[in-house]
């Protein structure tokens, strides 16, 4: 199989998995169920859903004409997401409790970085992550509920 069929194969079916994701993490009732996060107070699973569907729709034919900017917008999106997702896993790591959910989401996401990575420009993707790093610092809220 070619490289470039392989990688819009993953484009395609990571998103799609990253969406039924956090479709199953909303009727959670594991311990996963006491974590709690919003970033820019919207619940973390709805910007799951929202960001994957977003990186799904760039794989439309009539966007995929415009190889270039769609590149670069999937880098940005990835790369941030990454940034992200790195404080995400901070939070659960510190808090010693651990939603197999949120990690499958996260590891998604660094499949589809490693993936694209090749394909990314490398300044994009660095200032991508860094912003996704700080935009979770500040605007990341989280909390674990006790279940008794």
């Amino acid at each position: 199989m070619r490289q470039g069929k392989l990688l819009k194969i993953i484009n395609l079916i990571f998103p799609i998995i990253g969406v039924g994701l956090m479709i199953f993490y909303e009727v959670c009732d594991t311990s996963c169920s006491s974590l709690r996060g919003t970033f820019w107070g919207v619940d973390l699973k709805y910007v799951g859903i929202i960001f994957m569907t977003a990186l799904l729709a760039l794989n439309m034919p009539p966007v995929s004409r415009l190889v270039i900017p769609v590149g670069h917008l999937r880098t940005t999106m990835i790369s941030g997401a990454l940034g992200g997702e790195i404080l995400l896993i901070r939070f659960q790591v510190i808090h010693d409790t651990y939603c197999p959910f949120c990690l499958a989401f996260g590891l998604c996401i660094m499949i589809l970085f490693a993936a694209n990575f090749l394909k990314m420009n490398k300044y994009i993707a660095v200032g991508a992550f860094l912003a996704g790093l700080g935009a979770f610092a500040i605007f990341f809220n989280g909390s674990v509920l006790p279940l008794y």
